[in-house]
């Protein structure tokens, strides 16, 4: 059984503690005092209600939290609750805070892998806001400047990089995506960290920088995205936000423009789903601005269709609609003899589900069901993409079930929870669960008690 994930700062912190509720807040009484402040009330619930977000602490009870975790007392008033309470994981800083140059991108490649506080069971962000937006300011403007100086000399037992050895790397990382494709992430998570710390070791020993050190780096870049994107579909977002900044920082380093901006996208979809969807739309943004004028038109096209889904998440229509449109008329330019490897998965139907998905989050479910039936009319291969196909099969019967039609929406449930079967994949469970609980008002219709206890 995998370890449950901590959803909240003040939870791992405790945890990293060993620390009951009643014994952590003995604790904090003890420093609110020693401060000036006095005795605090001892409410039982109160360390929960912190941690589950339904109240928060006082500013003299956040001032004493900085002191027992030692964080500075200034962080408290310039970050905010619960932010200020991420500057005690020193396990982050190197991702966030070393500089954006070829030995920045060394030093966070190595903390990306490492476990982190608690193995990094934190299902939380660790950058947003202003954060996020210093990150992709800082890869746009590395993108715009001359190559890094060469690194220091290689390590005796360097491998000589070729283009056949960047090749094979090259396909053994495709042929992890396909797997992830089929299998789901839980299975793939270390085979994937292995990938990554074997391009690492190559890309440490590595003596020169050229043309063939770049694509190794970028194949870093592309391994890293994918081992963050592996922590997200497990819910382990602090770890998932390491590997996916390393990502950007690889890209940066490589001059690989198109790379870092699949990883700006892949952001962005866990900024809008855990996060503020805004933020999600300002990483696409980035994304797009920097690649104007490098980006194949298939790059193009998934560019505008992420823009799109962060886009429905802030409500925004008009722009949504016309992201999809741009989304649908790049991809008609056709394939390209540079599209990267990594944008396989973008065809007619993805792009139709993407749009299906858009309108249900814009509470237009007939308007979603359209787009659903126009990706299967495209011949939307189900089979390639099995976490995929569940995921919007639930959504497909959240569109019936917004229009009121249970048998509908049991119906394709039921076949969402067939075919999840196969999977190891916390993304579409999460939304069977979550589908399971809009019925449970309906549990007294035939159709619905049917599919939950097939599903329970």
């Amino acid at each position: 059984m995998s370890d449950p994930l901590l959803r909240h700062p003040l939870a791992v912190l405790r945890a990293d503690l060993g620390l009951t509720a009643a014994q952590y807040l003995d604790r904090l009484d003890d420093v609110h005092y020693a401060l000036g402040y006095g005795r605090m009330a001892k409410g039982r619930q109160k360390i929960s209600r912190w941690e589950n977000g339904v109240n928060s602490p006082d500013l003299h009870a956040r001032y004493a939290m900085a002191r027992l975790h030692g964080i500075r007392r200034e962080a408290v008033d310039e970050l905010g609750w619960p932010a200020f309470l991420l500057q005690s994981f020193s396990d982050d800083r190197p991702v966030l805070d070393s500089p954006w140059t070829l030995a920045g991108t060394v030093a966070a490649v190595a903390a990306a892998a490492r476990g982190g506080s608690m193995q990094d069971r934190r299902g939380f962000l660790i950058a947003s806001g202003a954060t996020l937006s210093g990150l992709t300011a800082n890869w746009s403007l590395t993108l715009t400047q001359p190559a890094a100086a060469a690194p220091a000399s290689a390590s005796p037992s360097g491998a000589r990089l070729t283009p056949a050895l960047l090749d094979t790397l090259e396909q053994r990382l495709d042929d992890l995506r396909r797997l992830d494709d089929v299998l789901g992430g839980a299975r793939l998570r270390q085979t994937a960290i292995a990938e990554y710390e074997l391009l690492n070791e190559l890309a440490s020993n590595t003596g020169q920088h050229g043309p063939l050190e770049h694509r190794l780096l970028s194949l870093l870049a592309e391994s890293a995205r994918m081992c963050g994107w592996l922590q997200f579909d497990a819910g382990r977002h602090a770890r998932a936000q390491r590997f996916y900044i390393t990502a950007l920082r690889a890209s940066a380093s490589a001059g690989d423009h198109q790379a870092g901006a699949n990883t700006l996208a892949f952001m962005a979809i866990q900024v809008y789903s855990e996060g503020n969807p805004h933020d999600a739309v300002k990483l696409v943004r980035a994304a797009q601005e920097a690649t104007t004028h490098s980006a194949t038109p298939r790059v193009k096209s998934m560019l505008h269709a992420r823009a799109a889904r962060a886009l429905s998440k802030t409500g925004d229509r008009a722009a949504c609609w016309h992201e999809l449109d741009a989304a649908r008329t790049q991809y008609a330019c056709g394939p390209h003899e540079n599209d990267p490897p990594w944008s396989y998965w973008l065809n007619p139907g993805e792009i139709e589900m993407l749009a299906g998905s858009s309108a249900l989050d814009l509470h237009d479910p007939r308007r979603a069901l359209t787009h659903f039936e126009h990706a299967r009319t495209a011949r939307y291969e189900a089979d390639g993409y099995v976490r995929d196909h569940v995921l919007y099969l639930t959504r497909t019967a959240r569109a019936h079930l917004q229009l009121g039609d249970l048998d509908a929406t049991c119906a394709v449930a039921s076949n969402a929870h067939a075919q999840n079967a196969m999977l190891s994949s916390a993304r579409p469970t999460d939304a069977l669960d979550d589908l399971r609980d809009e019925l449970l008002p309906h549990q007294h219709v035939r159709a619905v008690k049917e599919f939950l206890q097939l599903s329970a």
